[in-house]
């Protein structure tokens, strides 16, 4: 009898095939499996797809979901580290006919020592498309957009900044607070949900590298259907 290798349960579905051999999936646990195979889940698993949720979704820090979880905040730094570097950019679809670019600040190190992450989101999906973490000027600007010119039918919106003023196609580019609703509304939610975004915030970025992988998780995360796979991973956890 086909039994999980998780939860001993015997309620399964098929669920394809693995180098030839059938897979199966539990229907109480979730787990996916294949007959035979007795290597088994890391134990942490579940733990860590929670925590990277919570970092990424509900404003909590290191610290706070190492007291949650039984674990040191090292251990939740590097659970947050290598889930976002194993994740890869948004890909920028060349069918994107509108692109809203604007910027927010974040400290680093330091409070009053700034970096800037220059965001740029599709204005039907409102989802972030690309971003760059870096300082207040023109070069981060041309960093970012070198991520959009392939988007030769894009009209581009921001503010008055003359930065963008500058590096972006003058027949394409649109300027007026009143174009950037959509890009305003996405730097609050990554405030909402990113402890070290938040405005009043005693938490500090000490690498850009962290900056940036950050954004990819928020990025990943704000398509609701990326979710599920790691809800259910966590709902496996035993009382």
């Amino acid at each position: 009898m086909v039994t999980c290798k998780n939860c001993g349960s015997s309620d399964y579905i098929k669920n394809g095939f693995v180098r030839g051999k059938q897979r199966y999936r539990c229907s109480s646990c979730s787990l996916n499996f294949v007959e035979g195979d007795e290597r088994q889940r890391d134990p942490y698993h579940s733990l860590r797809s929670l925590c990277v949720l919570i970092y990424s979704l509900s404003k909590e820090t290191f610290r706070g979901l190492a007291e949650i979880c039984g674990v040191s905040p090292p251990t939740v730094y590097r659970w947050v580290r290598d889930a976002a570097g194993a994740l890869p950019e948004p890909e920028v679809d060349a069918s994107v006919r509108e692109v809203e670019i604007d910027e927010m600040w974040h400290f680093l190190t330091r409070k009053g020592s700034k970096r800037w992450i220059l965001k740029a989101i599709d204005r039907q999906t409102g989802h972030v498309i690309a971003w760059v973490v870096g300082g207040r000027d023109e070069e981060t600007v041309k960093r970012l957009y070198a991520k959009l010119e392939h988007l030769k039918e894009a009209t581009f919106y921001t503010d008055d900044w003359s930065a963008f003023a500058a590096v972006l196609p003058k027949d394409r580019h649109v300027i007026g607070k009143t174009h950037t609703v959509s890009i305003e509304r996405n730097n609050s939610n990554t405030r909402h949900r990113l402890a070290r975004m938040t405005r009043r915030t005693k938490v500090v970025s000490h690498s850009e590298k962290m900056i940036d992988l950050s954004m990819r998780l928020f990025s990943f995360f704000e398509s609701r259907h990326r979710r599920i796979p790691w809800i259910q991973s966590f709902l496996t956890i035993s009382p």
